[in-house]
């Protein structure tokens, strides 16, 4: 296989994004930034896990809030749903509402973190929720409504204003 195909230049990215090396791996970021692939965020989300160093760190966030290929909202939506994440959940939905994509597809997985995730991560799930409403169909939007009404005394008391709060927002809608 020729170094030009697609494979062969992801299959260099992952390599240099599971490196040591601190400027490969930033320069795969910057590269990425130009003539990315969304097959790469799965190795992205990876790196977070492992990734100490805070410029890295930033970086891929940065990458992740800025990203409009479309078929990324799906792939981080599943990241968000994996338990393997959990640990930087709220960083991915944090990104889901940075980078605008259409999330609404995917409105029961942010509920589910909205209702579960600790208060940070809930606090960005609400934003997404908030910006995909819009876009469900009325009897979509009255089930969401339904449902996170029925769940506001199951929260802990930080979260039921967010959730009451939602409630309103879609009633309002």
């Amino acid at each position: 296989m020729d170094s030009g195909s697609p494979l062969a230049k992801l299959q260099g990215q992952i390599q240099s994004l599971r490196s040591s090396n601190k400027n490969a791996i930033l320069g795969t970021l910057n590269e990425l930034r130009s003539e990315g692939n969304v097959a790469i965020l799965p190795e992205l989300f990876q790196a977070m896990l492992v990734q100490e160093d805070e410029q890295i760190l930033g970086e891929i966030t940065q990458l992740l809030n800025d990203l409009k290929d479309k078929e990324a909202a799906e792939v981080l939506a599943k990241a968000i749903a994996n338990p393997e994440y959990e640990r930087i959940r709220c960083t991915l939905v944090a990104a889901c509402w940075q980078n605008g994509l259409s999330y609404s597809r995917y409105i029961d997985i942010f509920e589910e973190v909205l209702v579960s995730a600790d208060y940070e991560a809930a606090l960005e799930a609400f934003t997404v929720l908030e910006e995909a409403v819009g876009t469900l169909e009325p009897q979509d939007r009255k089930s969401l409504s339904s449902r996170l009404e029925s769940k506001i005394k199951q929260v802990d008391d930080l979260k039921k204003p967010l959730l009451a709060a939602m409630v309103t927002s879609i009633k309002e809608y």
